[in-house]
């Protein structure tokens, strides 16, 4: 629990993320106020109803009305990673899984151990408290805020690649990890494991996500289910560590990065794949007329970013005494449908969390393309890509005090 707030702080409260804009909106990152206020004030209530209710013998029976509203409130809190932190972006109280509870004033034991659950998901990491019921045999524990059956749902939509991303990886793979022990944070369906693991020495993947995991199985690919920021890994386990756009969706990405640090043996690297995209001007401008128009009907919290705790990260990556590059291992000119080019704006980091649906958010693309004379969503488009590394090397431990606990 303390070591959660204590990493927040001494990177600094003030740690830059970018501004909310008119088109972009970030989600806020913890401080340790909010991780205190989590700990001491949102946790305890729901602990209780835990404790009450665990054991209860008929689930459909109604818990209290004001038990409810701690419940509600709870999730709404990590929901929302504190609130309060001077951004606007906002989830909108409890995720589609959960909504349907709060529209009774009193909601069943079940209902209520469901809640929760799901809170517990996304809070135990940065507490380090556990506070859900063993669930019975057969049964699975919930999955965190971004990783339910929605995340694995549009994740092959979102992500679709060319054969070319494939081979810029495998060419990095071979470049960069050959003989080493490797570690995938984040392995969602598999894209960029399928392409590193035969050039590794060993390779193992982290998943939050259960629904990610089953989609991507069969590949045949070691896959543990647990969270990058509590990892289930030995001190210096891994030579190397490799993420491609997954802390960005992680609760706390610094927790996760004390992890990075602490199962890396010295000498280790941690390697960031960004992918760049950059299509022809007119698909830009209507991009960002997509954008507008969505914003407005969501009330402004569209769409759902995280790109700014990257810069949070990098910031805390060298604080500790990590050693940056950046490569560009691949630029190439690719043609793509127009539906490809908008395809992030139909998903837009998964539209739900802000409240426009799938069939919303394509009939304003084709709306828009159409009024600009852009062509049906089938049309190509030129357009360019490029793919960046970001290396941090563990050249040394930046001191005693902050050697990573084995």
């Amino acid at each position: 629990m303390s070591s959660a707030i204590e990493v927040v702080r001494e990177a600094g409260d003030s740690a830059a993320v970018p501004p909310c804009d008119s088109r972009f909106h970030y989600v806020p990152p913890w401080r340790a106020a909010t991780l205190r206020s989590l700990a001491e004030q949102v946790l305890p209530p729901v602990a209780d109803v835990a404790a009450r209710y665990s054991a209860a013998a008929r689930p459909d029976e109604p818990i209290t009305a004001d038990e409810t509203t701690t419940l509600i409130a709870a999730c709404a809190y990590v929901r929302l990673r504190g609130g309060g932190d001077g951004c606007t972006l906002a989830f909108g109280g409890l995720p589609p899984e959960l909504a349907g509870h709060a529209r009774f004033e009193r909601m069943t034991v079940r209902a209520a151990l469901e809640c929760v659950g799901w809170f517990d998901a996304n809070q135990r990491c940065l507490t380090g408290v556990r506070i859900a019921p063993d669930r019975p045999a057969g049964t699975r524990p919930s999955d965190g805020a971004l990783y339910g059956p929605e995340l694995a749902r549009r994740y092959g939509p979102a992500r679709q690649v060319t054969e070319r991303f494939n081979d810029v990886l495998r060419g990095f793979a071979k470049d960069f990890l050959g003989s080493h022990r490797v570690l995938e944070l984040g392995t969602g369906t598999g894209r960029l494991a399928r392409n590193v693991a035969p050039f590794a020495g060993s390779y193992t993947g982290i998943e939050a996500s259960r629904a990610m995991i089953d989609a991507g199985r069969r590949d045949g690919l070691d896959v543990r289910h647990g969270d990058m920021m509590a990892m289930p890994f030995a001190a210096g386990s891994f030579d190397a560590v490799v993420e491609h756009e997954s802390i960005d969706f992680c609760t706390e990405p610094l927790l996760a990065a004390t992890e990075v640090e602490r199962v890396l043996a010295l000498g280790g690297r941690f390697y960031r794949v960004e992918l760049e995209t950059a299509p022809a001007a007119g698909i830009g401008r209507l991009q960002e007329g997509i954008t507008a128009q969505l914003a407005d009907m969501s009330g402004g919290v569209f769409p759902y970013w995280t790109k700014g705790q990257r810069q949070r990260l990098h910031r805390w990556l060298l604080w500790r005494g990590f050693v940056h590059r950046r490569i560009e291992l691949a630029r190439w000119d690719e043609t793509r449908a127009l539906r490809d080019w908008l395809q992030g704006l139909v998903n837009a980091s998964y539209p739900s969390f802000s409240g426009i649906d799938e069939r919303t958010a394509l009939s304003v693309c084709v709306e828009l393309a159409g009024a600009a004379s852009m062509g049906d969503l089938d049309t190509r488009w030129p357009g360019r890509v490029g793919m960046i590394l970001h290396q941090y090397e563990l050249v040394d431990r930046c001191c005693p005090g902050h050697r990573p606990r084995p």
